[in-house]
């Protein structure tokens, strides 16, 4: 179905750009009738082929504006993709070819069907994309005729090292989503370096993968219940409606739900149609920056807060993980909070300050006409649940992943979650990369490339033993370097996989390591760099002025964020994380 994905002529007519983007969140989809394809289609968009031949493009008059609605053919079973609204809307901007594309009929033949292609786009197998391809299933095979049937150590770590570099350029060039080339680089460690796959995929097996697994469930459930919206409504409804309030709650609100939902995005969606009814079209740019501020700054410093912080976890080693908790993790976290959140405060002061060009205009809230629904007293007591097992974890010495693992069995148990929910709402391919990640690790570690590694490190193995603060911050540098060019799930797996074994054998604490790679990461200051800015900017529907205004003030809290990770190395010294 896959290969099909790519020959559609919608998907062939947008750029090679926001295919990647949109990659990880396409899900395959099946029918067998024209109800049940108009079903898939009620909120979504459906592109797929009929078991006629026929090119389908289902719903694009709801989902996208398109002039005229589309209605499924009468034989419409067939197989698809469905693409979430919320993220195909704001990649559009300037995709004329695609938009021309939703405006025709909703189904045409296969056969007559000739590849769409934007000015400035290329095709799906470009020659960029084939000679990628070529260097990645080149870089395993020459090891393999060059070490030939050789099981010596250092065969090993060369076909090992020759695994991992076959995914960096699936990563690098973008020739498929993250997971792609993780799986692919796993399959070959276990295949050529002769790995045991019991720990090459103990991923499987770890507490980081049922507890992100849980985590995800658990948002799922809590986005899809709209319990937050109301919580939302009711908790801004009472604030005083002044600029300084308005936007200390929105920033408090996005701190808050990064305890609990561990995705950036999913949180970003919750919290636009709030800024958008609060503020006033064209004055709300403030809004929207306490509201991105909240959700996105403190993503790392709450074990729940962010997906990257699972990757981190599982390629921990396993004696460490054994002390990492949700209270541990804040614990370490502890000042780069307080300094980050006291920093946002003063700038949220400053912008919000009476007669300041960036106030907003604000508007009253209504409360909730509905009343409180079933699923929304069930996903409540369960984050109840949740949140008194976490606050009590020291008492009854269960672990967090099977805690929010049972949460998540009692949602589905109770109907909250339904199967197409967990389809549909799970983020499945960060789940498949973070048991590759965590065989990464394990493989580097029993083939003893770590050991050679540390031991040819020269000037920094120094750094790494006797200074350790000019380690972390060169760190930081590197890292800061990298995610110019790198995704950052890409840019915390590659360094976390060399440097924290190395931190554990130097006597420096692995997880500092991989919170300053993993907030560091988080650091941006151009909007190609973070496409949850993308999705929230269109989904606030911001003016032009307004997006230049929030940069200006993102880049300022960057450096603030930047600052509050340094001033964390002297905390992390006095706990003794750091000599």
């Amino acid at each position: 179905m896959t290969g099909r994905l790519t020959q559609h002529p919608l998907w062939r007519s947008l750029d090679g750009s926001t295919r990647r983007l949109l990659a990880d969140w396409t899900c395959p989809v099946r029918w067998h009738g024209r109800a049940q394809l108009k079903q898939l289609a009620a909120d979504d968009l459906v592109i797929g082929y009929a078991a006629t031949g026929h090119v389908l493009t289902i719903n694009a008059a709801q989902v996208l504006g398109a002039a005229t609605a589309q209605v499924p053919p009468p034989d419409a079973a067939g197989h698809g993709w469905r693409i979430p609204a919320a993220m195909l809307q704001p990649l559009l901007e300037g995709q004329d070819a695609c938009r021309q594309h939703l405006e025709r009929p909703c189904h045409t033949p296969s056969r007559a069907v000739k590849p769409v292609s934007a000015e400035g786009s290329s095709p799906s197998f470009s020659t960029s994309l084939t000679l990628g391809w070529l260097l990645a299933v080149a870089v395993p095979l020459v090891a393999v005729l060059w070490l030939g049937q050789r099981t010596d150590a250092l065969a090993q770590w060369l076909f090992f090292l020759a695994a991992l570099a076959s995914g960096l350029c699936v990563w690098v060039l973008g020739l498929a989503p993250p997971f792609v080339g993780a799986l692919m680089a796993l399959v070959l460690m276990v295949v050529g370096s002769h790995v045991p796959t019991s720990l090459a995929f103990a991923g499987f097996a770890s507490g980081s993968f049922f507890l992100l697994l849980g985590m995800l469930g658990i948002s799922a459930a809590v986005q899809r219940s709209g319990l937050v919206e109301r919580l939302l409504v009711l908790g801004l409804r009472y604030l005083p409606h002044t600029p300084r309030t308005l936007q200390a709650g929105l920033a408090l609100v996005g701190g808050l739900m990064s305890m609990f939902i561990p995705s950036t995005s999913g949180r970003l969606q919750l919290i636009a149609p709030m800024v958008n009814t609060v503020a006033s079209p064209g004055n709300k740019a403030a809004l929207a920056f306490a509201a991105l501020s909240g959700c996105t700054l403190f993503s790392t410093a709450f074990l729940l807060g962010n997906a990257g912080n699972f990757i981190v976890l599982g390629i921990l080693p396993a004696h460490w993980q054994e002390h990492i908790n949700w209270t541990t993790w804040f614990k370490g976290a502890g000042v780069y909070v307080l300094v980050l959140g006291s920093l946002l405060g003063i700038t949220l002061f400053g912008q919000g300050r009476a007669g300041a060009p960036s106030a907003p205009q604000v508007a009253p809230l209504r409360a909730p006409s509905r009343a409180l629904s079933a699923n929304e007293m069930i996903t409540g007591l369960a984050l109840g649940c949740l949140t008194l097992g976490l606050a009590f974890g020291n008492v009854h010495r269960i672990e967090t992943a099977w805690l929010a693992l049972f949460v998540f069995l009692l949602l589905i148990a109770s109907g909250v979650l339904s199967l197409d929910n967990l389809r549909r709402d799970i983020h499945w391919p960060i789940l498949i990369y973070l048991v590759c990640t965590v065989g990464f690790a394990r493989g580097f570690t029993y083939t003893g490339i770590d050991a050679w590694i540390g031991s040819h490190l020269g000037a920094l193995a120094v750094l790494i033993q006797t200074a350790q603060v000019q380690f972390l911050l060169l760190l930081m540098v590197v890292v800061l370097l990298l995610r110019l060019m790198l995704p950052a799930v890409v840019c915390v797996t590659t360094l976390c996989v060399v440097f924290v074994p190395l931190a554990d054998a130097y006597n420096l604490n692995p997880w500092v390591v991989g919170f300053v790679a993993l907030t560091a990461s988080e650091v941006w200051f151009f909007p190609h760099q973070s496409t949850d800015y993308l999705l929230f900017r269109e989904s606030t529907q911001l003016a032009d002025c307004e997006r230049a205004h929030l940069l200006r003030a993102n880049a300022r809290i960057q450096c603030c964020r930047i600052l509050a990770l340094a001033a964390s190395i002297p905390y992390w010294q006095y706990l003794g994380y750091v000599r």
